[in-house]
């Protein structure tokens, strides 16, 4: 009886087995994404040589098909993580640096209009002050003392209006003056904490280049791998499966920190569009 229920275990093990080393590996043009992949004849012959091999030897055969099976899954999963943290992240910081752009937009607008408003208001007032103010002085050149004591006159009694005109004028000025400034200030501010996400960037290549690396190091095993189990040498087979595991780990470890760029981009990004004033 105990016999038959470590029959039936091995038979089940063995069914979970052959699934999971089909997962491992796909025909060229599949759509997993897994850094080890295996052609379907590959994987008959690692089925087929699991069963021939000692119990001993089974065990750790199955053992090692096993992990690198989970660590293909998890790189699957890590892939289709980082592929959506990235067009997201992609997408939030267009739109926030959109945003930014636009940061008292309508203030500075509305201030623009009000200056622009004012200085055309006064603009007839200065204009006769100013053209008063050279009559005078041709009077003056002329010497024509009774005209030039009647424009002097004319222009003194527009000082005190142009005095208040004019410091109008300059309040309005002043006023778009400041909120172009504040405006500006928050804008960099707000450029700055972004700036943050260019050495994530950089993490980013980086690690992508340690994983094309690592990627070179596969199809070899993966010869050898074939070339062990054609033979039927079962240590060889092994010794391939667990390298293909320790790859596979290597893989998965930094797709992991390029999950976690991605994350910290998020996390930055979310931080200022918090912070830019308006609607999000």
């Amino acid at each position: 009886m105990l016999h038959g229920m470590k029959k039936k275990a091995f038979s089940a093990l063995f069914i979970i087995l052959v699934t999971v080393i089909a997962a491992i590996g796909t025909e060229p043009g599949a759509a997993a994404a897994s850094s080890v992949k295996l052609t379907s004849a590959a994987q008959a012959s690692l089925g087929k040589q699991i069963t021939l091999a000692t119990p001993q030897m089974k065990e750790k055969l199955q053992a090692q098909a096993l992990v690198l099976s989970v660590l293909q899954l998890s790189e699957d999963t890590l892939d289709k993580q980082i592929q959506t943290l990235h067009d997201n992240n992609g997408n939030a910081l267009a739109a926030v640096r959109e945003r930014i752009k636009g940061i008292d937009a309508d203030k500075l607008n509305k201030l623009a209009q009000t200056a622009a408003s004012v200085h055309e208001k006064y603009k007839p007032l200065l204009s006769l002050y100013t053209s008063l103010n050279a009559q005078v002085k041709d009077a003056k050149t002329l010497k024509l003392k009774t005209l030039t004591a009647l424009l002097q006159a004319q222009a003194d009694g527009l000082k005190p209006v142009v005095a208040l005109a004019r410091a109008d004028i300059r309040a309005h000025d002043d006023a778009l003056k400041v909120a172009k400034a504040a405006a500006a200030s928050k804008i960099k501010h707000l450029r700055a904490i972004l700036a943050d996400i260019t050495p994530l960037r950089d993490q980013i290549k980086s690690v992508q280049t340690v994983i094309s690396g690592t990627k070179k190091n596969i199809s070899p095993v993966i010869t050898t791998l074939n070339a062990s189990m054609k033979s039927g040498t079962f240590e060889g087979t092994l010794q391939s499966l667990t390298t293909l595991a320790s790859l596979s780990r290597t893989i998965v470890e930094q797709k992991q920190r390029i999950s976690s760029f991605e994350s910290r981009i998020s996390g930055i990004i979310t931080g200022v569009n918090a912070q830019v004033p308006g609607k999000s």
